[in-house]
């Protein structure tokens, strides 16, 4: 029959000390502890003294092997540790701490995976809960869904499929798409989110009403220099054709039940669920408040902008642009 390696205990090396004393052979003690006869003979070879074999003197040996073997855990490093934990509290998730990371400091490069150990895992994180930094703050990861599309008569609708091709190619900055996120008290918040740099801008709604809505679109169509929006179809992008007719700009609607045709936006709508939950009351909520949202995550880095910034991919496209004035946008939006 042949035997497994088995690791020995300090009990086994205390009888293969007494059985060697008592002139028993490699062969009598290994069937003796049951273990294959290599596995007594290279612990006799391996850590017998001049002066013999001892138990205590190789089990002490062994612990010391053991000691420096064990692996080193990666945040045991403070200076990455120090700026993931500084990163979680700017609502940075893991996989834009590892790509960014990757960036400024490659030795220090993690992936998000064992960020997220780290996070559930360690004793210190979990003592800390840090998990409560993450977007949802949730002591588990769980699958993330969307909410559907309300379906209404809206008046003189253009459909999505008639954007043009330039749009989906996201090479050219101006074109958005726009949501409305719902809250207690009949409360909203309007988002726009810009196709190519990622940026993104919110306005308070008291209401979710066609009117307060079309005048947050005329604002930031100015503000930000937009040159079509896509939106769903809420009752609340009633009055498109008079944003169109105020500012100049198109607006095009997806299909009903397909917000897969602005995921970019069903993605924006989520990050602000992750400073703003679902049930939150936000009668109290000031503009400039709403302001710093979006200027957190304009400043946050992206996967799809290869870990920079949607605010340092803007200003790279404007220094980049030749002839004409840059598009005007405020400091902070």
């Amino acid at each position: 029959m042949v035997m497994k390696y088995t690791q020995l205990t300090a009990a086994a090396r205390g009888a293969i000390e007494m059985l060697l004393k008592e002139n028993y052979t490699q062969k009598e003690i290994a069937n003796k502890l049951g273990v294959h006869r290599s596995t007594v003979s290279r612990e006799i070879d391996k850590r017998r003294t001049p002066n013999g074999y001892f138990a205590e003197v190789a089990q002490l040996h062994r612990q010391r092997l053991q000691k420096k073997s064990r692996k080193k855990k990666k945040f045991a490093y403070s200076k990455r540790q120090k700026y993931i934990c500084s990163k979680l509290q700017f609502g940075w998730s893991p996989e834009q701490i590892a790509g960014r990371l990757k960036l400024d400091d490659p030795a220090l490069y993690v992936c998000k995976e064992t960020i997220y150990q780290f996070l559930y895992s360690d004793p210190w994180a979990k003592e800390e809960k840090l998990y409560q930094y993450l977007r949802y703050g949730r002591k588990k990861r769980r699958k993330q869904t969307g909410r559907s599309v309300y379906r209404s008569k809206i008046p003189n609708k253009v459909s999505i499929h008639q954007r043009p091709d330039i749009v989906e190619q996201r090479i050219e900055y101006g074109h958005c798409e726009s949501d409305s996120v719902l809250y207690p008290n009949k409360m909203a918040i309007n988002t726009i989110n810009e196709l190519v740099t990622g940026r993104v801008a919110f306005t308070i709604l008291e209401r979710r009403t066609a009117r307060l809505t079309a005048d947050a679109l005329i604002n930031n169509i100015y503000k930000l220099g937009l040159k079509s929006l896509s939106v769903d179809n809420g009752i609340e992008f009633f009055h498109h054709q008079y944003v169109t007719e105020t500012t100049g700009i198109p607006i095009y609607f997806a299909d009903p039940y397909s917000s897969w045709q602005r995921g970019a936006n069903e993605n924006v709508n989520m990050l602000l669920r992750g400073y703003l939950p679902k049930r939150t009351d936000i009668q109290d909520l000031e503009q400039p408040e709403l302001d710093d949202i979006a200027y957190e995550l304009n400043n946050r880095p992206r996967k799809r902008l290869g870990y920079r910034t949607p605010d340092e991919v803007y200003c790279h496209m404007l220094k980049l642009q030749k002839g004409g004035a840059p598009v005007a946008l405020a400091p902070r939006i």
